[in-house]
């Protein structure tokens, strides 16, 4: 009875998740790929429910041996679409679900009715024992490895943070994205000690259907929740014609090296110096840098050029990287106003927002570093008595 409620309350969470998420004002790709998941979810518990209706005409196997590969890509997918600017799903990225795809057809055409998943059966020495290992073998690398794989992907994002985004905040590092992956992993771990405890007494000591409903229902909840709190770290930008990219000498280019060097310019010392003036000159008279959320594809995009090449430009030529280059502007056009009459009413985090910085803490921090002192020492001691 336990275990029939909550895979009612499992289907209920993914379906009413994946509504709620497809009902969002702005509807990315990652967002689909996790409505994509929470349907997956609510299928596997429809599964279930079938089964224990009418079982002869609901495979389990299929819901508890196969869907579960189907996790992983997901998990993924969803943090790839999410910390890279994409403009459409890649169709390449379906390969991921290769073996669940592969396996599926196996089991229907060949293992049918013959290879049962079930726990307490699974090490029963039959023809078809080395089935059931090769689809847990399977199924675990699939989890290990997408959960390595998740974890890289947001490691390397957050390296780079600095060079793509000109702030800091909490939802930017992802850091709910920790806790996903490493519930997974708790809770399929527990799954298969519990299950190997079972199958290797060829007993029902330990209920693991029910602690995977459990499992499952708690996922969902948090994928949902999660999901609908974060938002789009980039902003779609919508170009009608080709930019119109800085002339410069083209590189002799290798085979081996030609991906790389065609998305990194080289320019000379004339052309860096031109486009940093044009670059300063953007930045003093059209102050994108008053975005708070202003990130390396936004500012490429108003200067023509591709985040490779501004990246080059910034880091080989001015010196700073992009979350340096730009606060150094904010810090500035805060420093003008300290010393502007004008502005001796409004409070210090209020011009500090003003300017575009969208975190006190991290507004104190660079002020700290480049001035010596805290706001309220410098505003102190630039207003006129």
């Amino acid at each position: 009875m336990f275990s029939e409620s909550i895979l009612h309350i499992g289907i209920a969470q993914s379906l009413f998740g994946a509504f709620v998420l497809a009902t969002k004002k702005r509807v990315e790709i990652a967002d689909r790929i996790l409505i994509a998941c929470l349907l997956t979810f609510a299928f596997k518990f429809a599964l279930y429910i079938m089964h224990n209706e009418h079982g002869e005409f609901f495979d389990l196997a299929f819901s508890m041996g196969l869907m579960p590969l189907t996790f992983g890509p997901y998990l993924y997918l969803y943090t790839c679409y999410l910390v890279e600017r994409k403009y459409g799903f890649e169709y390449k990225d379906l390969l991921h679900f290769l073996p669940f795809f592969l396996l599926t057809a196996f089991y229907f055409l060949f293992f049918k009715d013959v290879v049962d998943f079930n726990d307490v059966n699974y090490f029963r020495n039959d023809h078809y024992l080395w089935v059931r290992v090769l689809y847990g073998l399977i199924f675990s690398t699939s989890i290990i490895a997408y959960t390595v794989f998740t974890y890289v992907k947001l490691w390397r994002f957050r390296k780079d943070i600095s060079s793509n985004f000109s702030y800091w905040t909490r939802q930017l590092k992802l850091m709910w994205l920790n806790f996903i992956p490493a519930l997974f992993v708790i809770l399929f771990g527990v799954y298969f000690v519990t299950g190997a405890i079972n199958a290797f007494s060829f007993r029902k000591v330990v209920d693991i259907t029910a602690f995977s409903h459990v499992g499952l229902t708690f996922i969902a909840f948090a994928i949902s929740y999660f999901g609908l709190r974060q938002m789009s770290l980039f902003r779609p930008i919508y170009v009608k014609s080709e930019p119109v990219k800085p002339k410069f000498e083209p590189v002799e280019e290798t085979d081996a090296d030609e991906p790389e060097k065609k998305a990194k310019a080289r320019f000379t010392d004339e052309e860096a110096q031109a486009l940093i003036a044009k670059l300063n000159r953007h930045m003093q008279e059209e102050k994108p840098y008053i975005n708070p959320e202003l990130t390396l594809y936004d500012l490429s995009s108003q200067m023509n050029l591709t985040k490779n090449e501004l990246t080059d430009l910034l880091n080989n030529h001015v010196g700073k990287n992009f979350f340096a280059y730009v606060n150094e502007f904010r810090l500035n056009a805060v420093i003008r106003k300290f010393e502007n009459p004008d502005f001796s009413h409004y409070t210090i985090i209020a011009i500090a927002y003003d300017c575009g910085f969208n975190s006190k803490s991290t507004f104190n921090s660079i002020f700290k570093q480049h001035t010596g002192q805290t706001p309220s020492e410098y505003k102190k001691a630039v207003e006129v008595p």
